[in-house]
């Protein structure tokens, strides 16, 4: 039978969008063809019509139609899924990825979604393929809710895959591969790991731990040889890939992992990586194998530089002496150095977003980003939110950078997006105080944090600046929209021109 997935990926933020390579979906065509099926892909990297979405699922002619969904992502499968309905696309829906994991009651109450898949997709995906082809009953496939009658049966969660070793190598084939984000660049992305060991209240990864209770492991890796033969047959068949992003939480997690595969890969690929880790892991030896297996682009989530929001809403357990000295290290040895940052973080006030900013300018980093914290549904810190009534109604943004559900009385909307819009330019202004000589560092330093923090510089915020930041929100939108369509027509015109010379 055929599959049809449906990928919603935009970043309305990003001009030249062309989305990003997805594990996830990769995987599963892979098992699936391996099982005799077949798979294609509607990458939606930008706003599409109602019309243009059902010509293309009209054009595919799936038997089944599969979305895979984020939290920021699931009011456009809400979307899509409601057009099929209106169209009468008469094709199973079934809904997977993080949010339906996270979020099953909301998921499967959708209007067009017929079913839901919680937690690992391979396996369960097989199994309804192959009893949806022979006409056998799909009510009792573990891992699946299923809306049928008006009543929703929900199976429970089947184990989790152990050996990953068991896994084909993804389908990079099912997407436009040489057109995405990262590879258009020559560098290749490849995940080895599943899971994460940490507690961080923000993210899903002890949410996910706490769904599968003792059934599932913290984290699994695939074998140093399994990870080294799939990346030899993605550098045969994809010759532009010249470097490697591996996508894992902290890649160099288990050191005798990290020894084996900095000997392998240093002598077999020798190909540039950037990846993951965490500071209060990294110590002498683990930068050397970082070095030697030839990583030159370390990234650090720092998420926020104030100790008590870090430690006692975060769960980051680590201190401003760690951070520093892991990436004085990597600095040290010439590495591009990478921290992630949260801004809006419950109790989070304009001092403490300072901090943040004045930490990344004191350990030098070379590239930062900001995000606004997301209240991700069933994590602790989002029950939290929930229990201190921070949670403001309406769907979560389209990605990362949008403002947020949660409404704080220490920092308001504006500063949020203020200090989000202009992290970056505020890390070099502090660098430049803190290289000014003692005494007059330490006094413009007090003045500026005085300024950005004040009452009256808040006011003018909410008055002036969220207006504007909408509006050049609407005008890169507008631009991005016209590039889109004009794309569009010279992709046509080529598509003709080809069509006249191949006749």
């Amino acid at each position: 039978m055929k599959v049809t997935f449906v990928y919603p990926d935009v970043e309305p933020h990003v001009f030249d969008w062309t989305g990003y390579f997805y594990v996830g979906i990769a995987s599963m065509s892979a098992v699936l063809k391996t099982e005799g099926h077949t798979t294609s892909l509607i990458h939606i990297i930008q706003p599409i019509s109602k019309s243009e979405f059902i010509e293309r699922v009209e054009k595919e002619n799936p038997d089944l139609i599969g979305f895979s969904s984020t939290s920021h992502l699931f009011p456009l499968v809400k979307k899509l899924a409601s057009w099929l309905v209106e169209a009468k696309v008469e094709v199973l829906t079934i809904c997977g990825g993080i949010h339906p994991t996270i979020a099953p009651e909301e998921s499967i109450g959708i209007e067009g979604i017929n079913m839901i898949c919680r937690g690992e997709g391979e396996a369960a995906l097989v199994e309804l393929c192959q009893k949806i082809e022979r006409n056998e009953d799909i009510s009792n496939i573990a891992n699946l809710w299923i809306k049928r009658d008006g009543t929703i049966i929900r199976n429970p969660l089947r184990p989790i895959l152990d050996d990953l070793n068991r896994l084909p190598f993804p389908d990079r084939g099912i997407f436009d591969y040489q057109d995405l984000c990262h590879e258009r660049e020559g560098r290749g992305t490849f995940m080895v790991s599943r899971g994460c060991p940490y507690n961080c209240t923000y993210c899903c990864n002890h949410l996910l731990r706490e769904i599968y209770g003792s059934e599932g492991k913290a984290i699994r890796f695939r074998s140093v040889d399994n990870v080294i033969a799939e990346i030899k047959q993605v550098v045969d068949h994809y010759p532009f890939i010249k470097s490697l992003i591996f996508d894992d939480d902290i890649l160099f997690l288990h050191r005798k992992w990290s020894e084996e595969f900095t000997e392998k890969y240093s002598r077999q690929i020798n190909l540039p990586f950037s990846c993951n880790t965490r500071a209060d892991i990294t110590d002498e030896a683990l930068f050397k194998l970082l070095k030697k297996a030839g990583c030159v682009n370390i990234r650090f989530g720092l998420e926020s530089g104030n100790k008590e929001i870090r430690y006692k809403v975060l769960n980051r357990r680590m201190t401003n002496e760690q951070i520093k000295k892991a990436f004085a290290m990597f600095k040290k040895a010439g590495l591009i150095t990478q921290s992630y940052n949260i801004v809006g973080i419950p109790y989070e006030t304009p001092s403490t977003i300072l901090d943040t900013i004045k930490l990344n300018a004191a350990i030098g980093v070379d590239i930062m980003q900001a995000f606004i914290y997301q209240p991700y549904q069933g994590t602790k810190l989002a029950e939290l939110c929930k229990e201190q009534g921070f949670l403001k109604s309406g769907d979560f943004g389209p990605d990362f950078f949008s403002p947020s559900i949660v409404k704080l009385d220490t920092i308001s909307p504006a500063q949020v997006l203020m200090f989000r819009d202009y992290f970056q330019a505020l890390v070099r202004y502090y660098q430049a105080l803190q290289r000014l000589p003692g005494g007059v560092s330490k006094f413009v330093i007090r003045l500026s944090d005085r300024i950005l923090s004040s009452a009256a510089v808040a006011r003018v915020l909410n008055l002036v600046y969220v207006p504007l930041h909408y509006l050049r929100s609407r005008r890169q939108a507008l631009k991005l929209r016209k590039k889109v369509a004009r794309c569009n027509v010279r992709e046509s015109s080529s598509l003709s021109a080809d069509k006249t010379g191949n006749l």
